[in-house]
């Protein structure tokens, strides 16, 4: 019976010396944010119960190890540990400190300050982006949203919308990591297409008008001369559109050049000769595309007088 009570003694001493030790909280903890185990890693992390769960990791590491400990003084213990992928791999350092035993007899130990980190992302001309292929928001365009994910998670931050594009980044939650993301957006061809078929459409309504000054068109012609008949107008060229990010978060400039031609007969007050009128004029468009609930709304400015 002794040695029954001895082996099973040497037993419980053997799992507490492999599990109850920082390094294997750390282990642990690790290796449910690789998992993607977020429920674990928030609890081992010591976040309060119900808080938001951070943010996960967007990558497979291909590196997770403990690579040594720091003793602090105080009890407390600095873990040392590598994690990450193939080509980002980081290694941080993790304080802890004892915690209540378990059972009253098994050592425990817990974060000093929980693995998390907080950074500021937005987009400067949008106001929603990715992290980790989640879609997430701002208050506007161009403000930024506190994103809080785990030490030392990968983040991938990014734009997927219809209208509006730009370059990813990548960011590992690490010491080294910026406080602030800012994204810088570009409109799509989608975006560049919608707004070329809406000014095609604008010039179209301009050119149907029979008269040498279209209301609220970009292009018009005076003649002093009498005109015989009804003038016409055709659109020449394919309007060639560019967008320009304005000073406004949300808001592009619009500016695109189109040729139109005119046709119409006049007879010179001066001597009665007849002649045709044909020619060709430049129209210049401007005005600006707006975000609103996700759509582009394009404002097309009234010709300078």
């Amino acid at each position: 019976m002794a040695a029954v009570v001895a082996a099973g003694a040497g037993l419980l001493a053997l799992v507490i010396g492999a599990t109850a030790t920082p390094e294997a909280h750390v282990e642990r903890y690790l290796q449910a944010l690789a998992g993607d185990d977020l429920v674990t890693a928030s609890r081992l992390a010591g976040l309060p119960e119900g808080s938001p769960t951070p943010v996960g990791d967007a990558g497979e590491p291909a590196v997770l190890a403990v690579l040594g400990r720091i003793e602090r003084g105080d009890d407390r213990v600095a873990i040392i540990a590598e994690y990450g992928g193939p080509t980002d791999a980081a290694t941080v350092i993790l304080t802890l400190a004892p915690a209540e035993p378990l059972l009253g007899i098994i050592p425990q130990w817990s974060f000093t300050t929980p693995p998390v980190r907080s950074l500021e992302v937005g987009v400067d001309q949008h106001d929603e982006f990715l992290i980790n292929d989640e879609r997430l928001a701002a208050a506007a365009a161009g403000e930024t949203a506190r994103v809080t994910g785990f030490v030392p998670a990968r983040l991938e931050i990014g734009i997927a919308d219809p209208y509006v594009d730009g370059r990813s980044v990548s960011v590992r939650l690490t010491g080294a990591a910026p406080r602030v993301v800012v994204l810088e957006a570009e409109p799509t061809a989608r975006l560049e297409r919608g707004v070329l078929q809406e000014v095609e459409a604008f010039l179209a309504d301009c050119v149907e008008q029979e008269v040498l000054q279209p209301a609220g068109c970009p292009f018009g012609r005076a003649i002093d001369d009498r005109v015989l008949g009804l003038p016409q107008w055709e659109l020449v060229s394919t309007p060639v559109v560019s967008l320009t990010a304005s000073s406004t978060p949300g808001t592009w400039e619009v500016r695109a050049l189109a040729e139109v031609g005119l046709r119409v007969t006049v007879q010179r007050l001066f001597d009665g000769r007849i002649s045709d009128v044909d020619t060709t004029l430049t129209a210049t468009i401007t005005g600006e595309v707006v975000m609103r609930d996700g759509m582009p709304r394009l404002t097309i400015a009234p010709p300078r007088s």
